[in-house]
């Protein structure tokens, strides 16, 4: 019997995309916000660290959710993710308020890569179980 991939997966992943392009293009306030109800449950970090974490954290979830979505094509994960990371930095410059950075990008494609890693394992284990 054929496993088929998750449609939850799919949809998760895609809708995730959407919403990081979202929160990268939008209005810098709406970032703001965001940090502002979320710092008091982190020990109030500095803005730039906030920054540098919800990179990284932002795109593990992506990539782990694509990893799941589509665990037999990783090289289409993998040009998914890291286009994203790219394209949404070079899109940021094109923006009034934000500017994209390399460093970002590369923050981004990191944390991508660990949520590949962190899917491709468990497929991984979970298939060696069966």
């Amino acid at each position: 019997m054929k496993k088929r991939t998750p449609l939850f997966a799919m949809v998760a992943a895609w809708v995730t995309i959407i919403a990081i392009a979202y929160a990268t293009l939008t209005h810098v306030g709406f970032v703001y916000a965001i940090y502002f109800r979320l710092a008091p449950y982190l020990m109030r970090p500095a803005m730039q660290t906030y920054a540098h974490f919800e990179h990284v954290v932002a795109f593990a979830c992506l990539g782990m959710l694509f990893g799941f979505a589509y665990p037999k094509r990783p090289l289409l994960v993998c040009v998914i993710v890291f286009g994203t990371a790219g394209l949404l930095e070079i899109m940021q410059t094109m923006t009034l308020d934000r500017h994209g950075t390399w460093i970002d990008a590369l923050e981004k494609m990191a944390g991508g890569a660990v949520g590949i890693a962190i899917a491709r394992t468990a497929e991984r284990l979970r298939s060696a179980r069966n």
